[in-house]
């Protein structure tokens, strides 16, 4: 990914959140955490959408769920250079900063809602998107018009 891509938030939404605090032993200190991303492309809006799912789980009882949509608005030019023929292909590397942004809002999120309650002492680990995004995700635009050369 040498060129440079421009966008912007086009919406942020938390989708689902739900909490178990019943389920929270405070004297045991182990809790799981499972993280998910996923990729998907509105080719008419040009939009990008990154889903984080986060999941706490303590002896195998769920504590929370949470998944965070980021949408972002790539802007047309950056969009072309991203395109081969009816393909858009965005890099490892620009997927690892739209998950990090989108991570980094769901746990503002996750802190904000589990503030004033038990699950307060769950501190979410930071996540290296780099070893998780390793593949390219790629668009196939069916109506797109190759560019010429």
């Amino acid at each position: 990914m040498d060129q440079q891509i421009y966008y912007k938030y086009s919406k942020i939404e938390l989708e689902q959140f739900a909490t178990f605090e019943a389920n929270f032993d405070p004297n045991e200190d182990e809790v799981r955490y499972d993280t998910e991303v996923q990729f998907s492309y509105d080719k008419e809006r040009e939009v990008l959408c990154c889903k984080v799912s986060e999941t706490l789980s303590q002896s195998s009882k769920l504590l929370a769920k949470a998944v965070m949509n980021s949408y972002f608005e790539i802007k047309h030019e950056s969009i072309e250079s991203l395109r081969q023929e009816n393909k858009i292909t965005f890099a490892p590397q620009l997927l690892v900063q739209f998950a990090s942004l989108c991570y980094g809002s769901l746990r503002g999120a996750i802190y904000v809602k589990t503030m004033d309650g038990p699950l307060q002492s769950c501190v979410l680990p930071p996540v290296y998107f780099g070893n998780i995004v390793n593949k390219p995700f790629i668009a196939v635009d069916k109506d797109a018009v190759p560019k010429e050369e």
